[in-house]
């Protein structure tokens, strides 16, 4: 890389970006986000490849060995990945016919996914610390400035830490659903998205722990139950298995394609990794259409960690990486510029990728005007 970027000068713009006002303003948190918090020398929310192990590990002995055999005939790559074992479940279970595949009852394929679904939710459904944390920095943020449209928050999660920050930080919010005790799912409610700019709007591009069906098939928002048997309807597979199933996930992508399809749309992202093809995409087509929008991309660690990221911004302009060691900037690949001082040249470290990094980022935004109430909580 022998062209360099200005660190200064890409803060200076994100900055610039978040302040905005007029312009619509989008935020996109992958996992990396809740692994940014450490509780006990460990992540809040274990990483996939941890994920995938609990589930591996703590799944129900009656389901063990047909998961074992399943993973066997995943390829390498995939053995690691509860994102692609759901995938390959669900795939199996939706073939026609009542024969046993791969040796496994089709009933039990299905209770399958509700089992593995269980374990995901024992180990994602954890609570927010009380303490200072980059979550309640960005409900802090989108609180104190006015907008002329809703802050719209997209994360590939699926559990509740955004859902807590908002509600402690009284930030009213809308995901999709309408009701009290059990909310349901409504598509009408979302495509006619005109809510208050004071609201913010909630999109779980996988799913979430507390998404369910009822008898009737309706998708719902509820608490587990201790002998819930239903399936928590986390990470679409994109195959076609049950449309009432599918229709949730369509309709947040379809948000995230509108959203970026608004002129002068702004959309930071932070934790997210540019591995999910199905997002890329939408980022990619919306960007292409919509030059007038752009992307602020945050990534943890070294830029060469993001090979799809990589190729994906050095043919859009308006899609901007911002690494630890390097950023792509206008389709152009380059490290950091050394900074010079008294001392001579210093070189520049970008940790906006880290999500703690990016919430201090938010709270110098906001100032001194408006505080995290968490004191009064743990007093209280």
């Amino acid at each position: 890389m022998t062209k360099t970027h200005r660190l200064a000068q890409q803060l200076d713009y994100l900055r610039a970006a978040l302040e905005q006002e007029k312009k619509p303003i989008g935020i996109l948190l992958g996992a990396g986000a809740p692994m940014s918090i450490r509780v006990a020398d460990a992540p809040l929310v274990p990483g996939l490849e941890a994920l995938t192990a609990f589930v591996l590990s703590d799944v129900s002995s009656d389901y063990r060995p047909s998961v074992e055999a399943l993973v066997g005939h995943l390829d390498e790559s995939d053995r690691g990945n509860l994102e692609a074992i759901l995938n390959y479940v669900r795939a199996l279970a939706s073939l026609p016919g009542v024969t046993p595949i791969r040796g496994i009852e089709k009933l039990t394929l299905e209770k399958l996914d509700a089992a593995i679904c269980r374990v995901v939710r024992e180990r994602v459904n954890v609570d927010l610390p009380q303490s200072d944390n980059p979550y309640l920095s960005l409900a802090l943020w989108i609180r104190a400035v006015r907008r002329l449209s809703p802050t719209q928050v997209f994360t590939t999660n699926y559990d509740l830490l955004m859902e807590q920050a908002l509600e402690r930080q009284r930030v009213a919010y809308f995901d999709g659903f309408m009701g009290s005790h059990e909310p349901v799912f409504d598509l009408q409610a979302i495509e006619e998205d005109d809510l208050p700019a004071r609201w913010t709007l909630l999109w779980k591009l996988h799913g979430s722990i507390n998404w369910t069906q009822d008898e009737s098939g309706n998708v719902i928002r509820r608490a587990a139950q201790a002998d819930d048997t239903a399936s928590a309807l986390v990470y679409p597979s994109h195959l076609k298995y049950d449309q009432s199933r599918r229709l949730p996930y369509l309709a947040m992508m379809d948000r995230l394609k509108a959203f970026l399809r608004k002129p002068g749309a702004i959309l930071v992202s932070c934790g997210f990794s540019y591995r999910d093809q199905h997002i890329n995409e939408v980022i990619d087509q919306s960007l292409r259409a919509n030059p007038t929008a752009s992307v602020h991309a945050t990534l943890y660690g070294s830029l060469d960690d993001y090979p799809e990221a990589t190729t994906l911004a050095s043919g859009l302009p308006n899609l901007a990486l911002l690494a630890q060691d390097a950023a792509v900037v206008g389709g152009i690949t380059g490290a950091w510029a050394a900074r010079e001082d008294n001392d001579g040249e210093e070189v520049e470290v970008c940790d906006l990728g880290d999500f703690a990094a990016f919430g201090s980022f938010l709270r110098n935004l906001t100032g001194n005007s408006v505080r995290i109430e968490v004191e009064a909580e743990q007093h209280g």
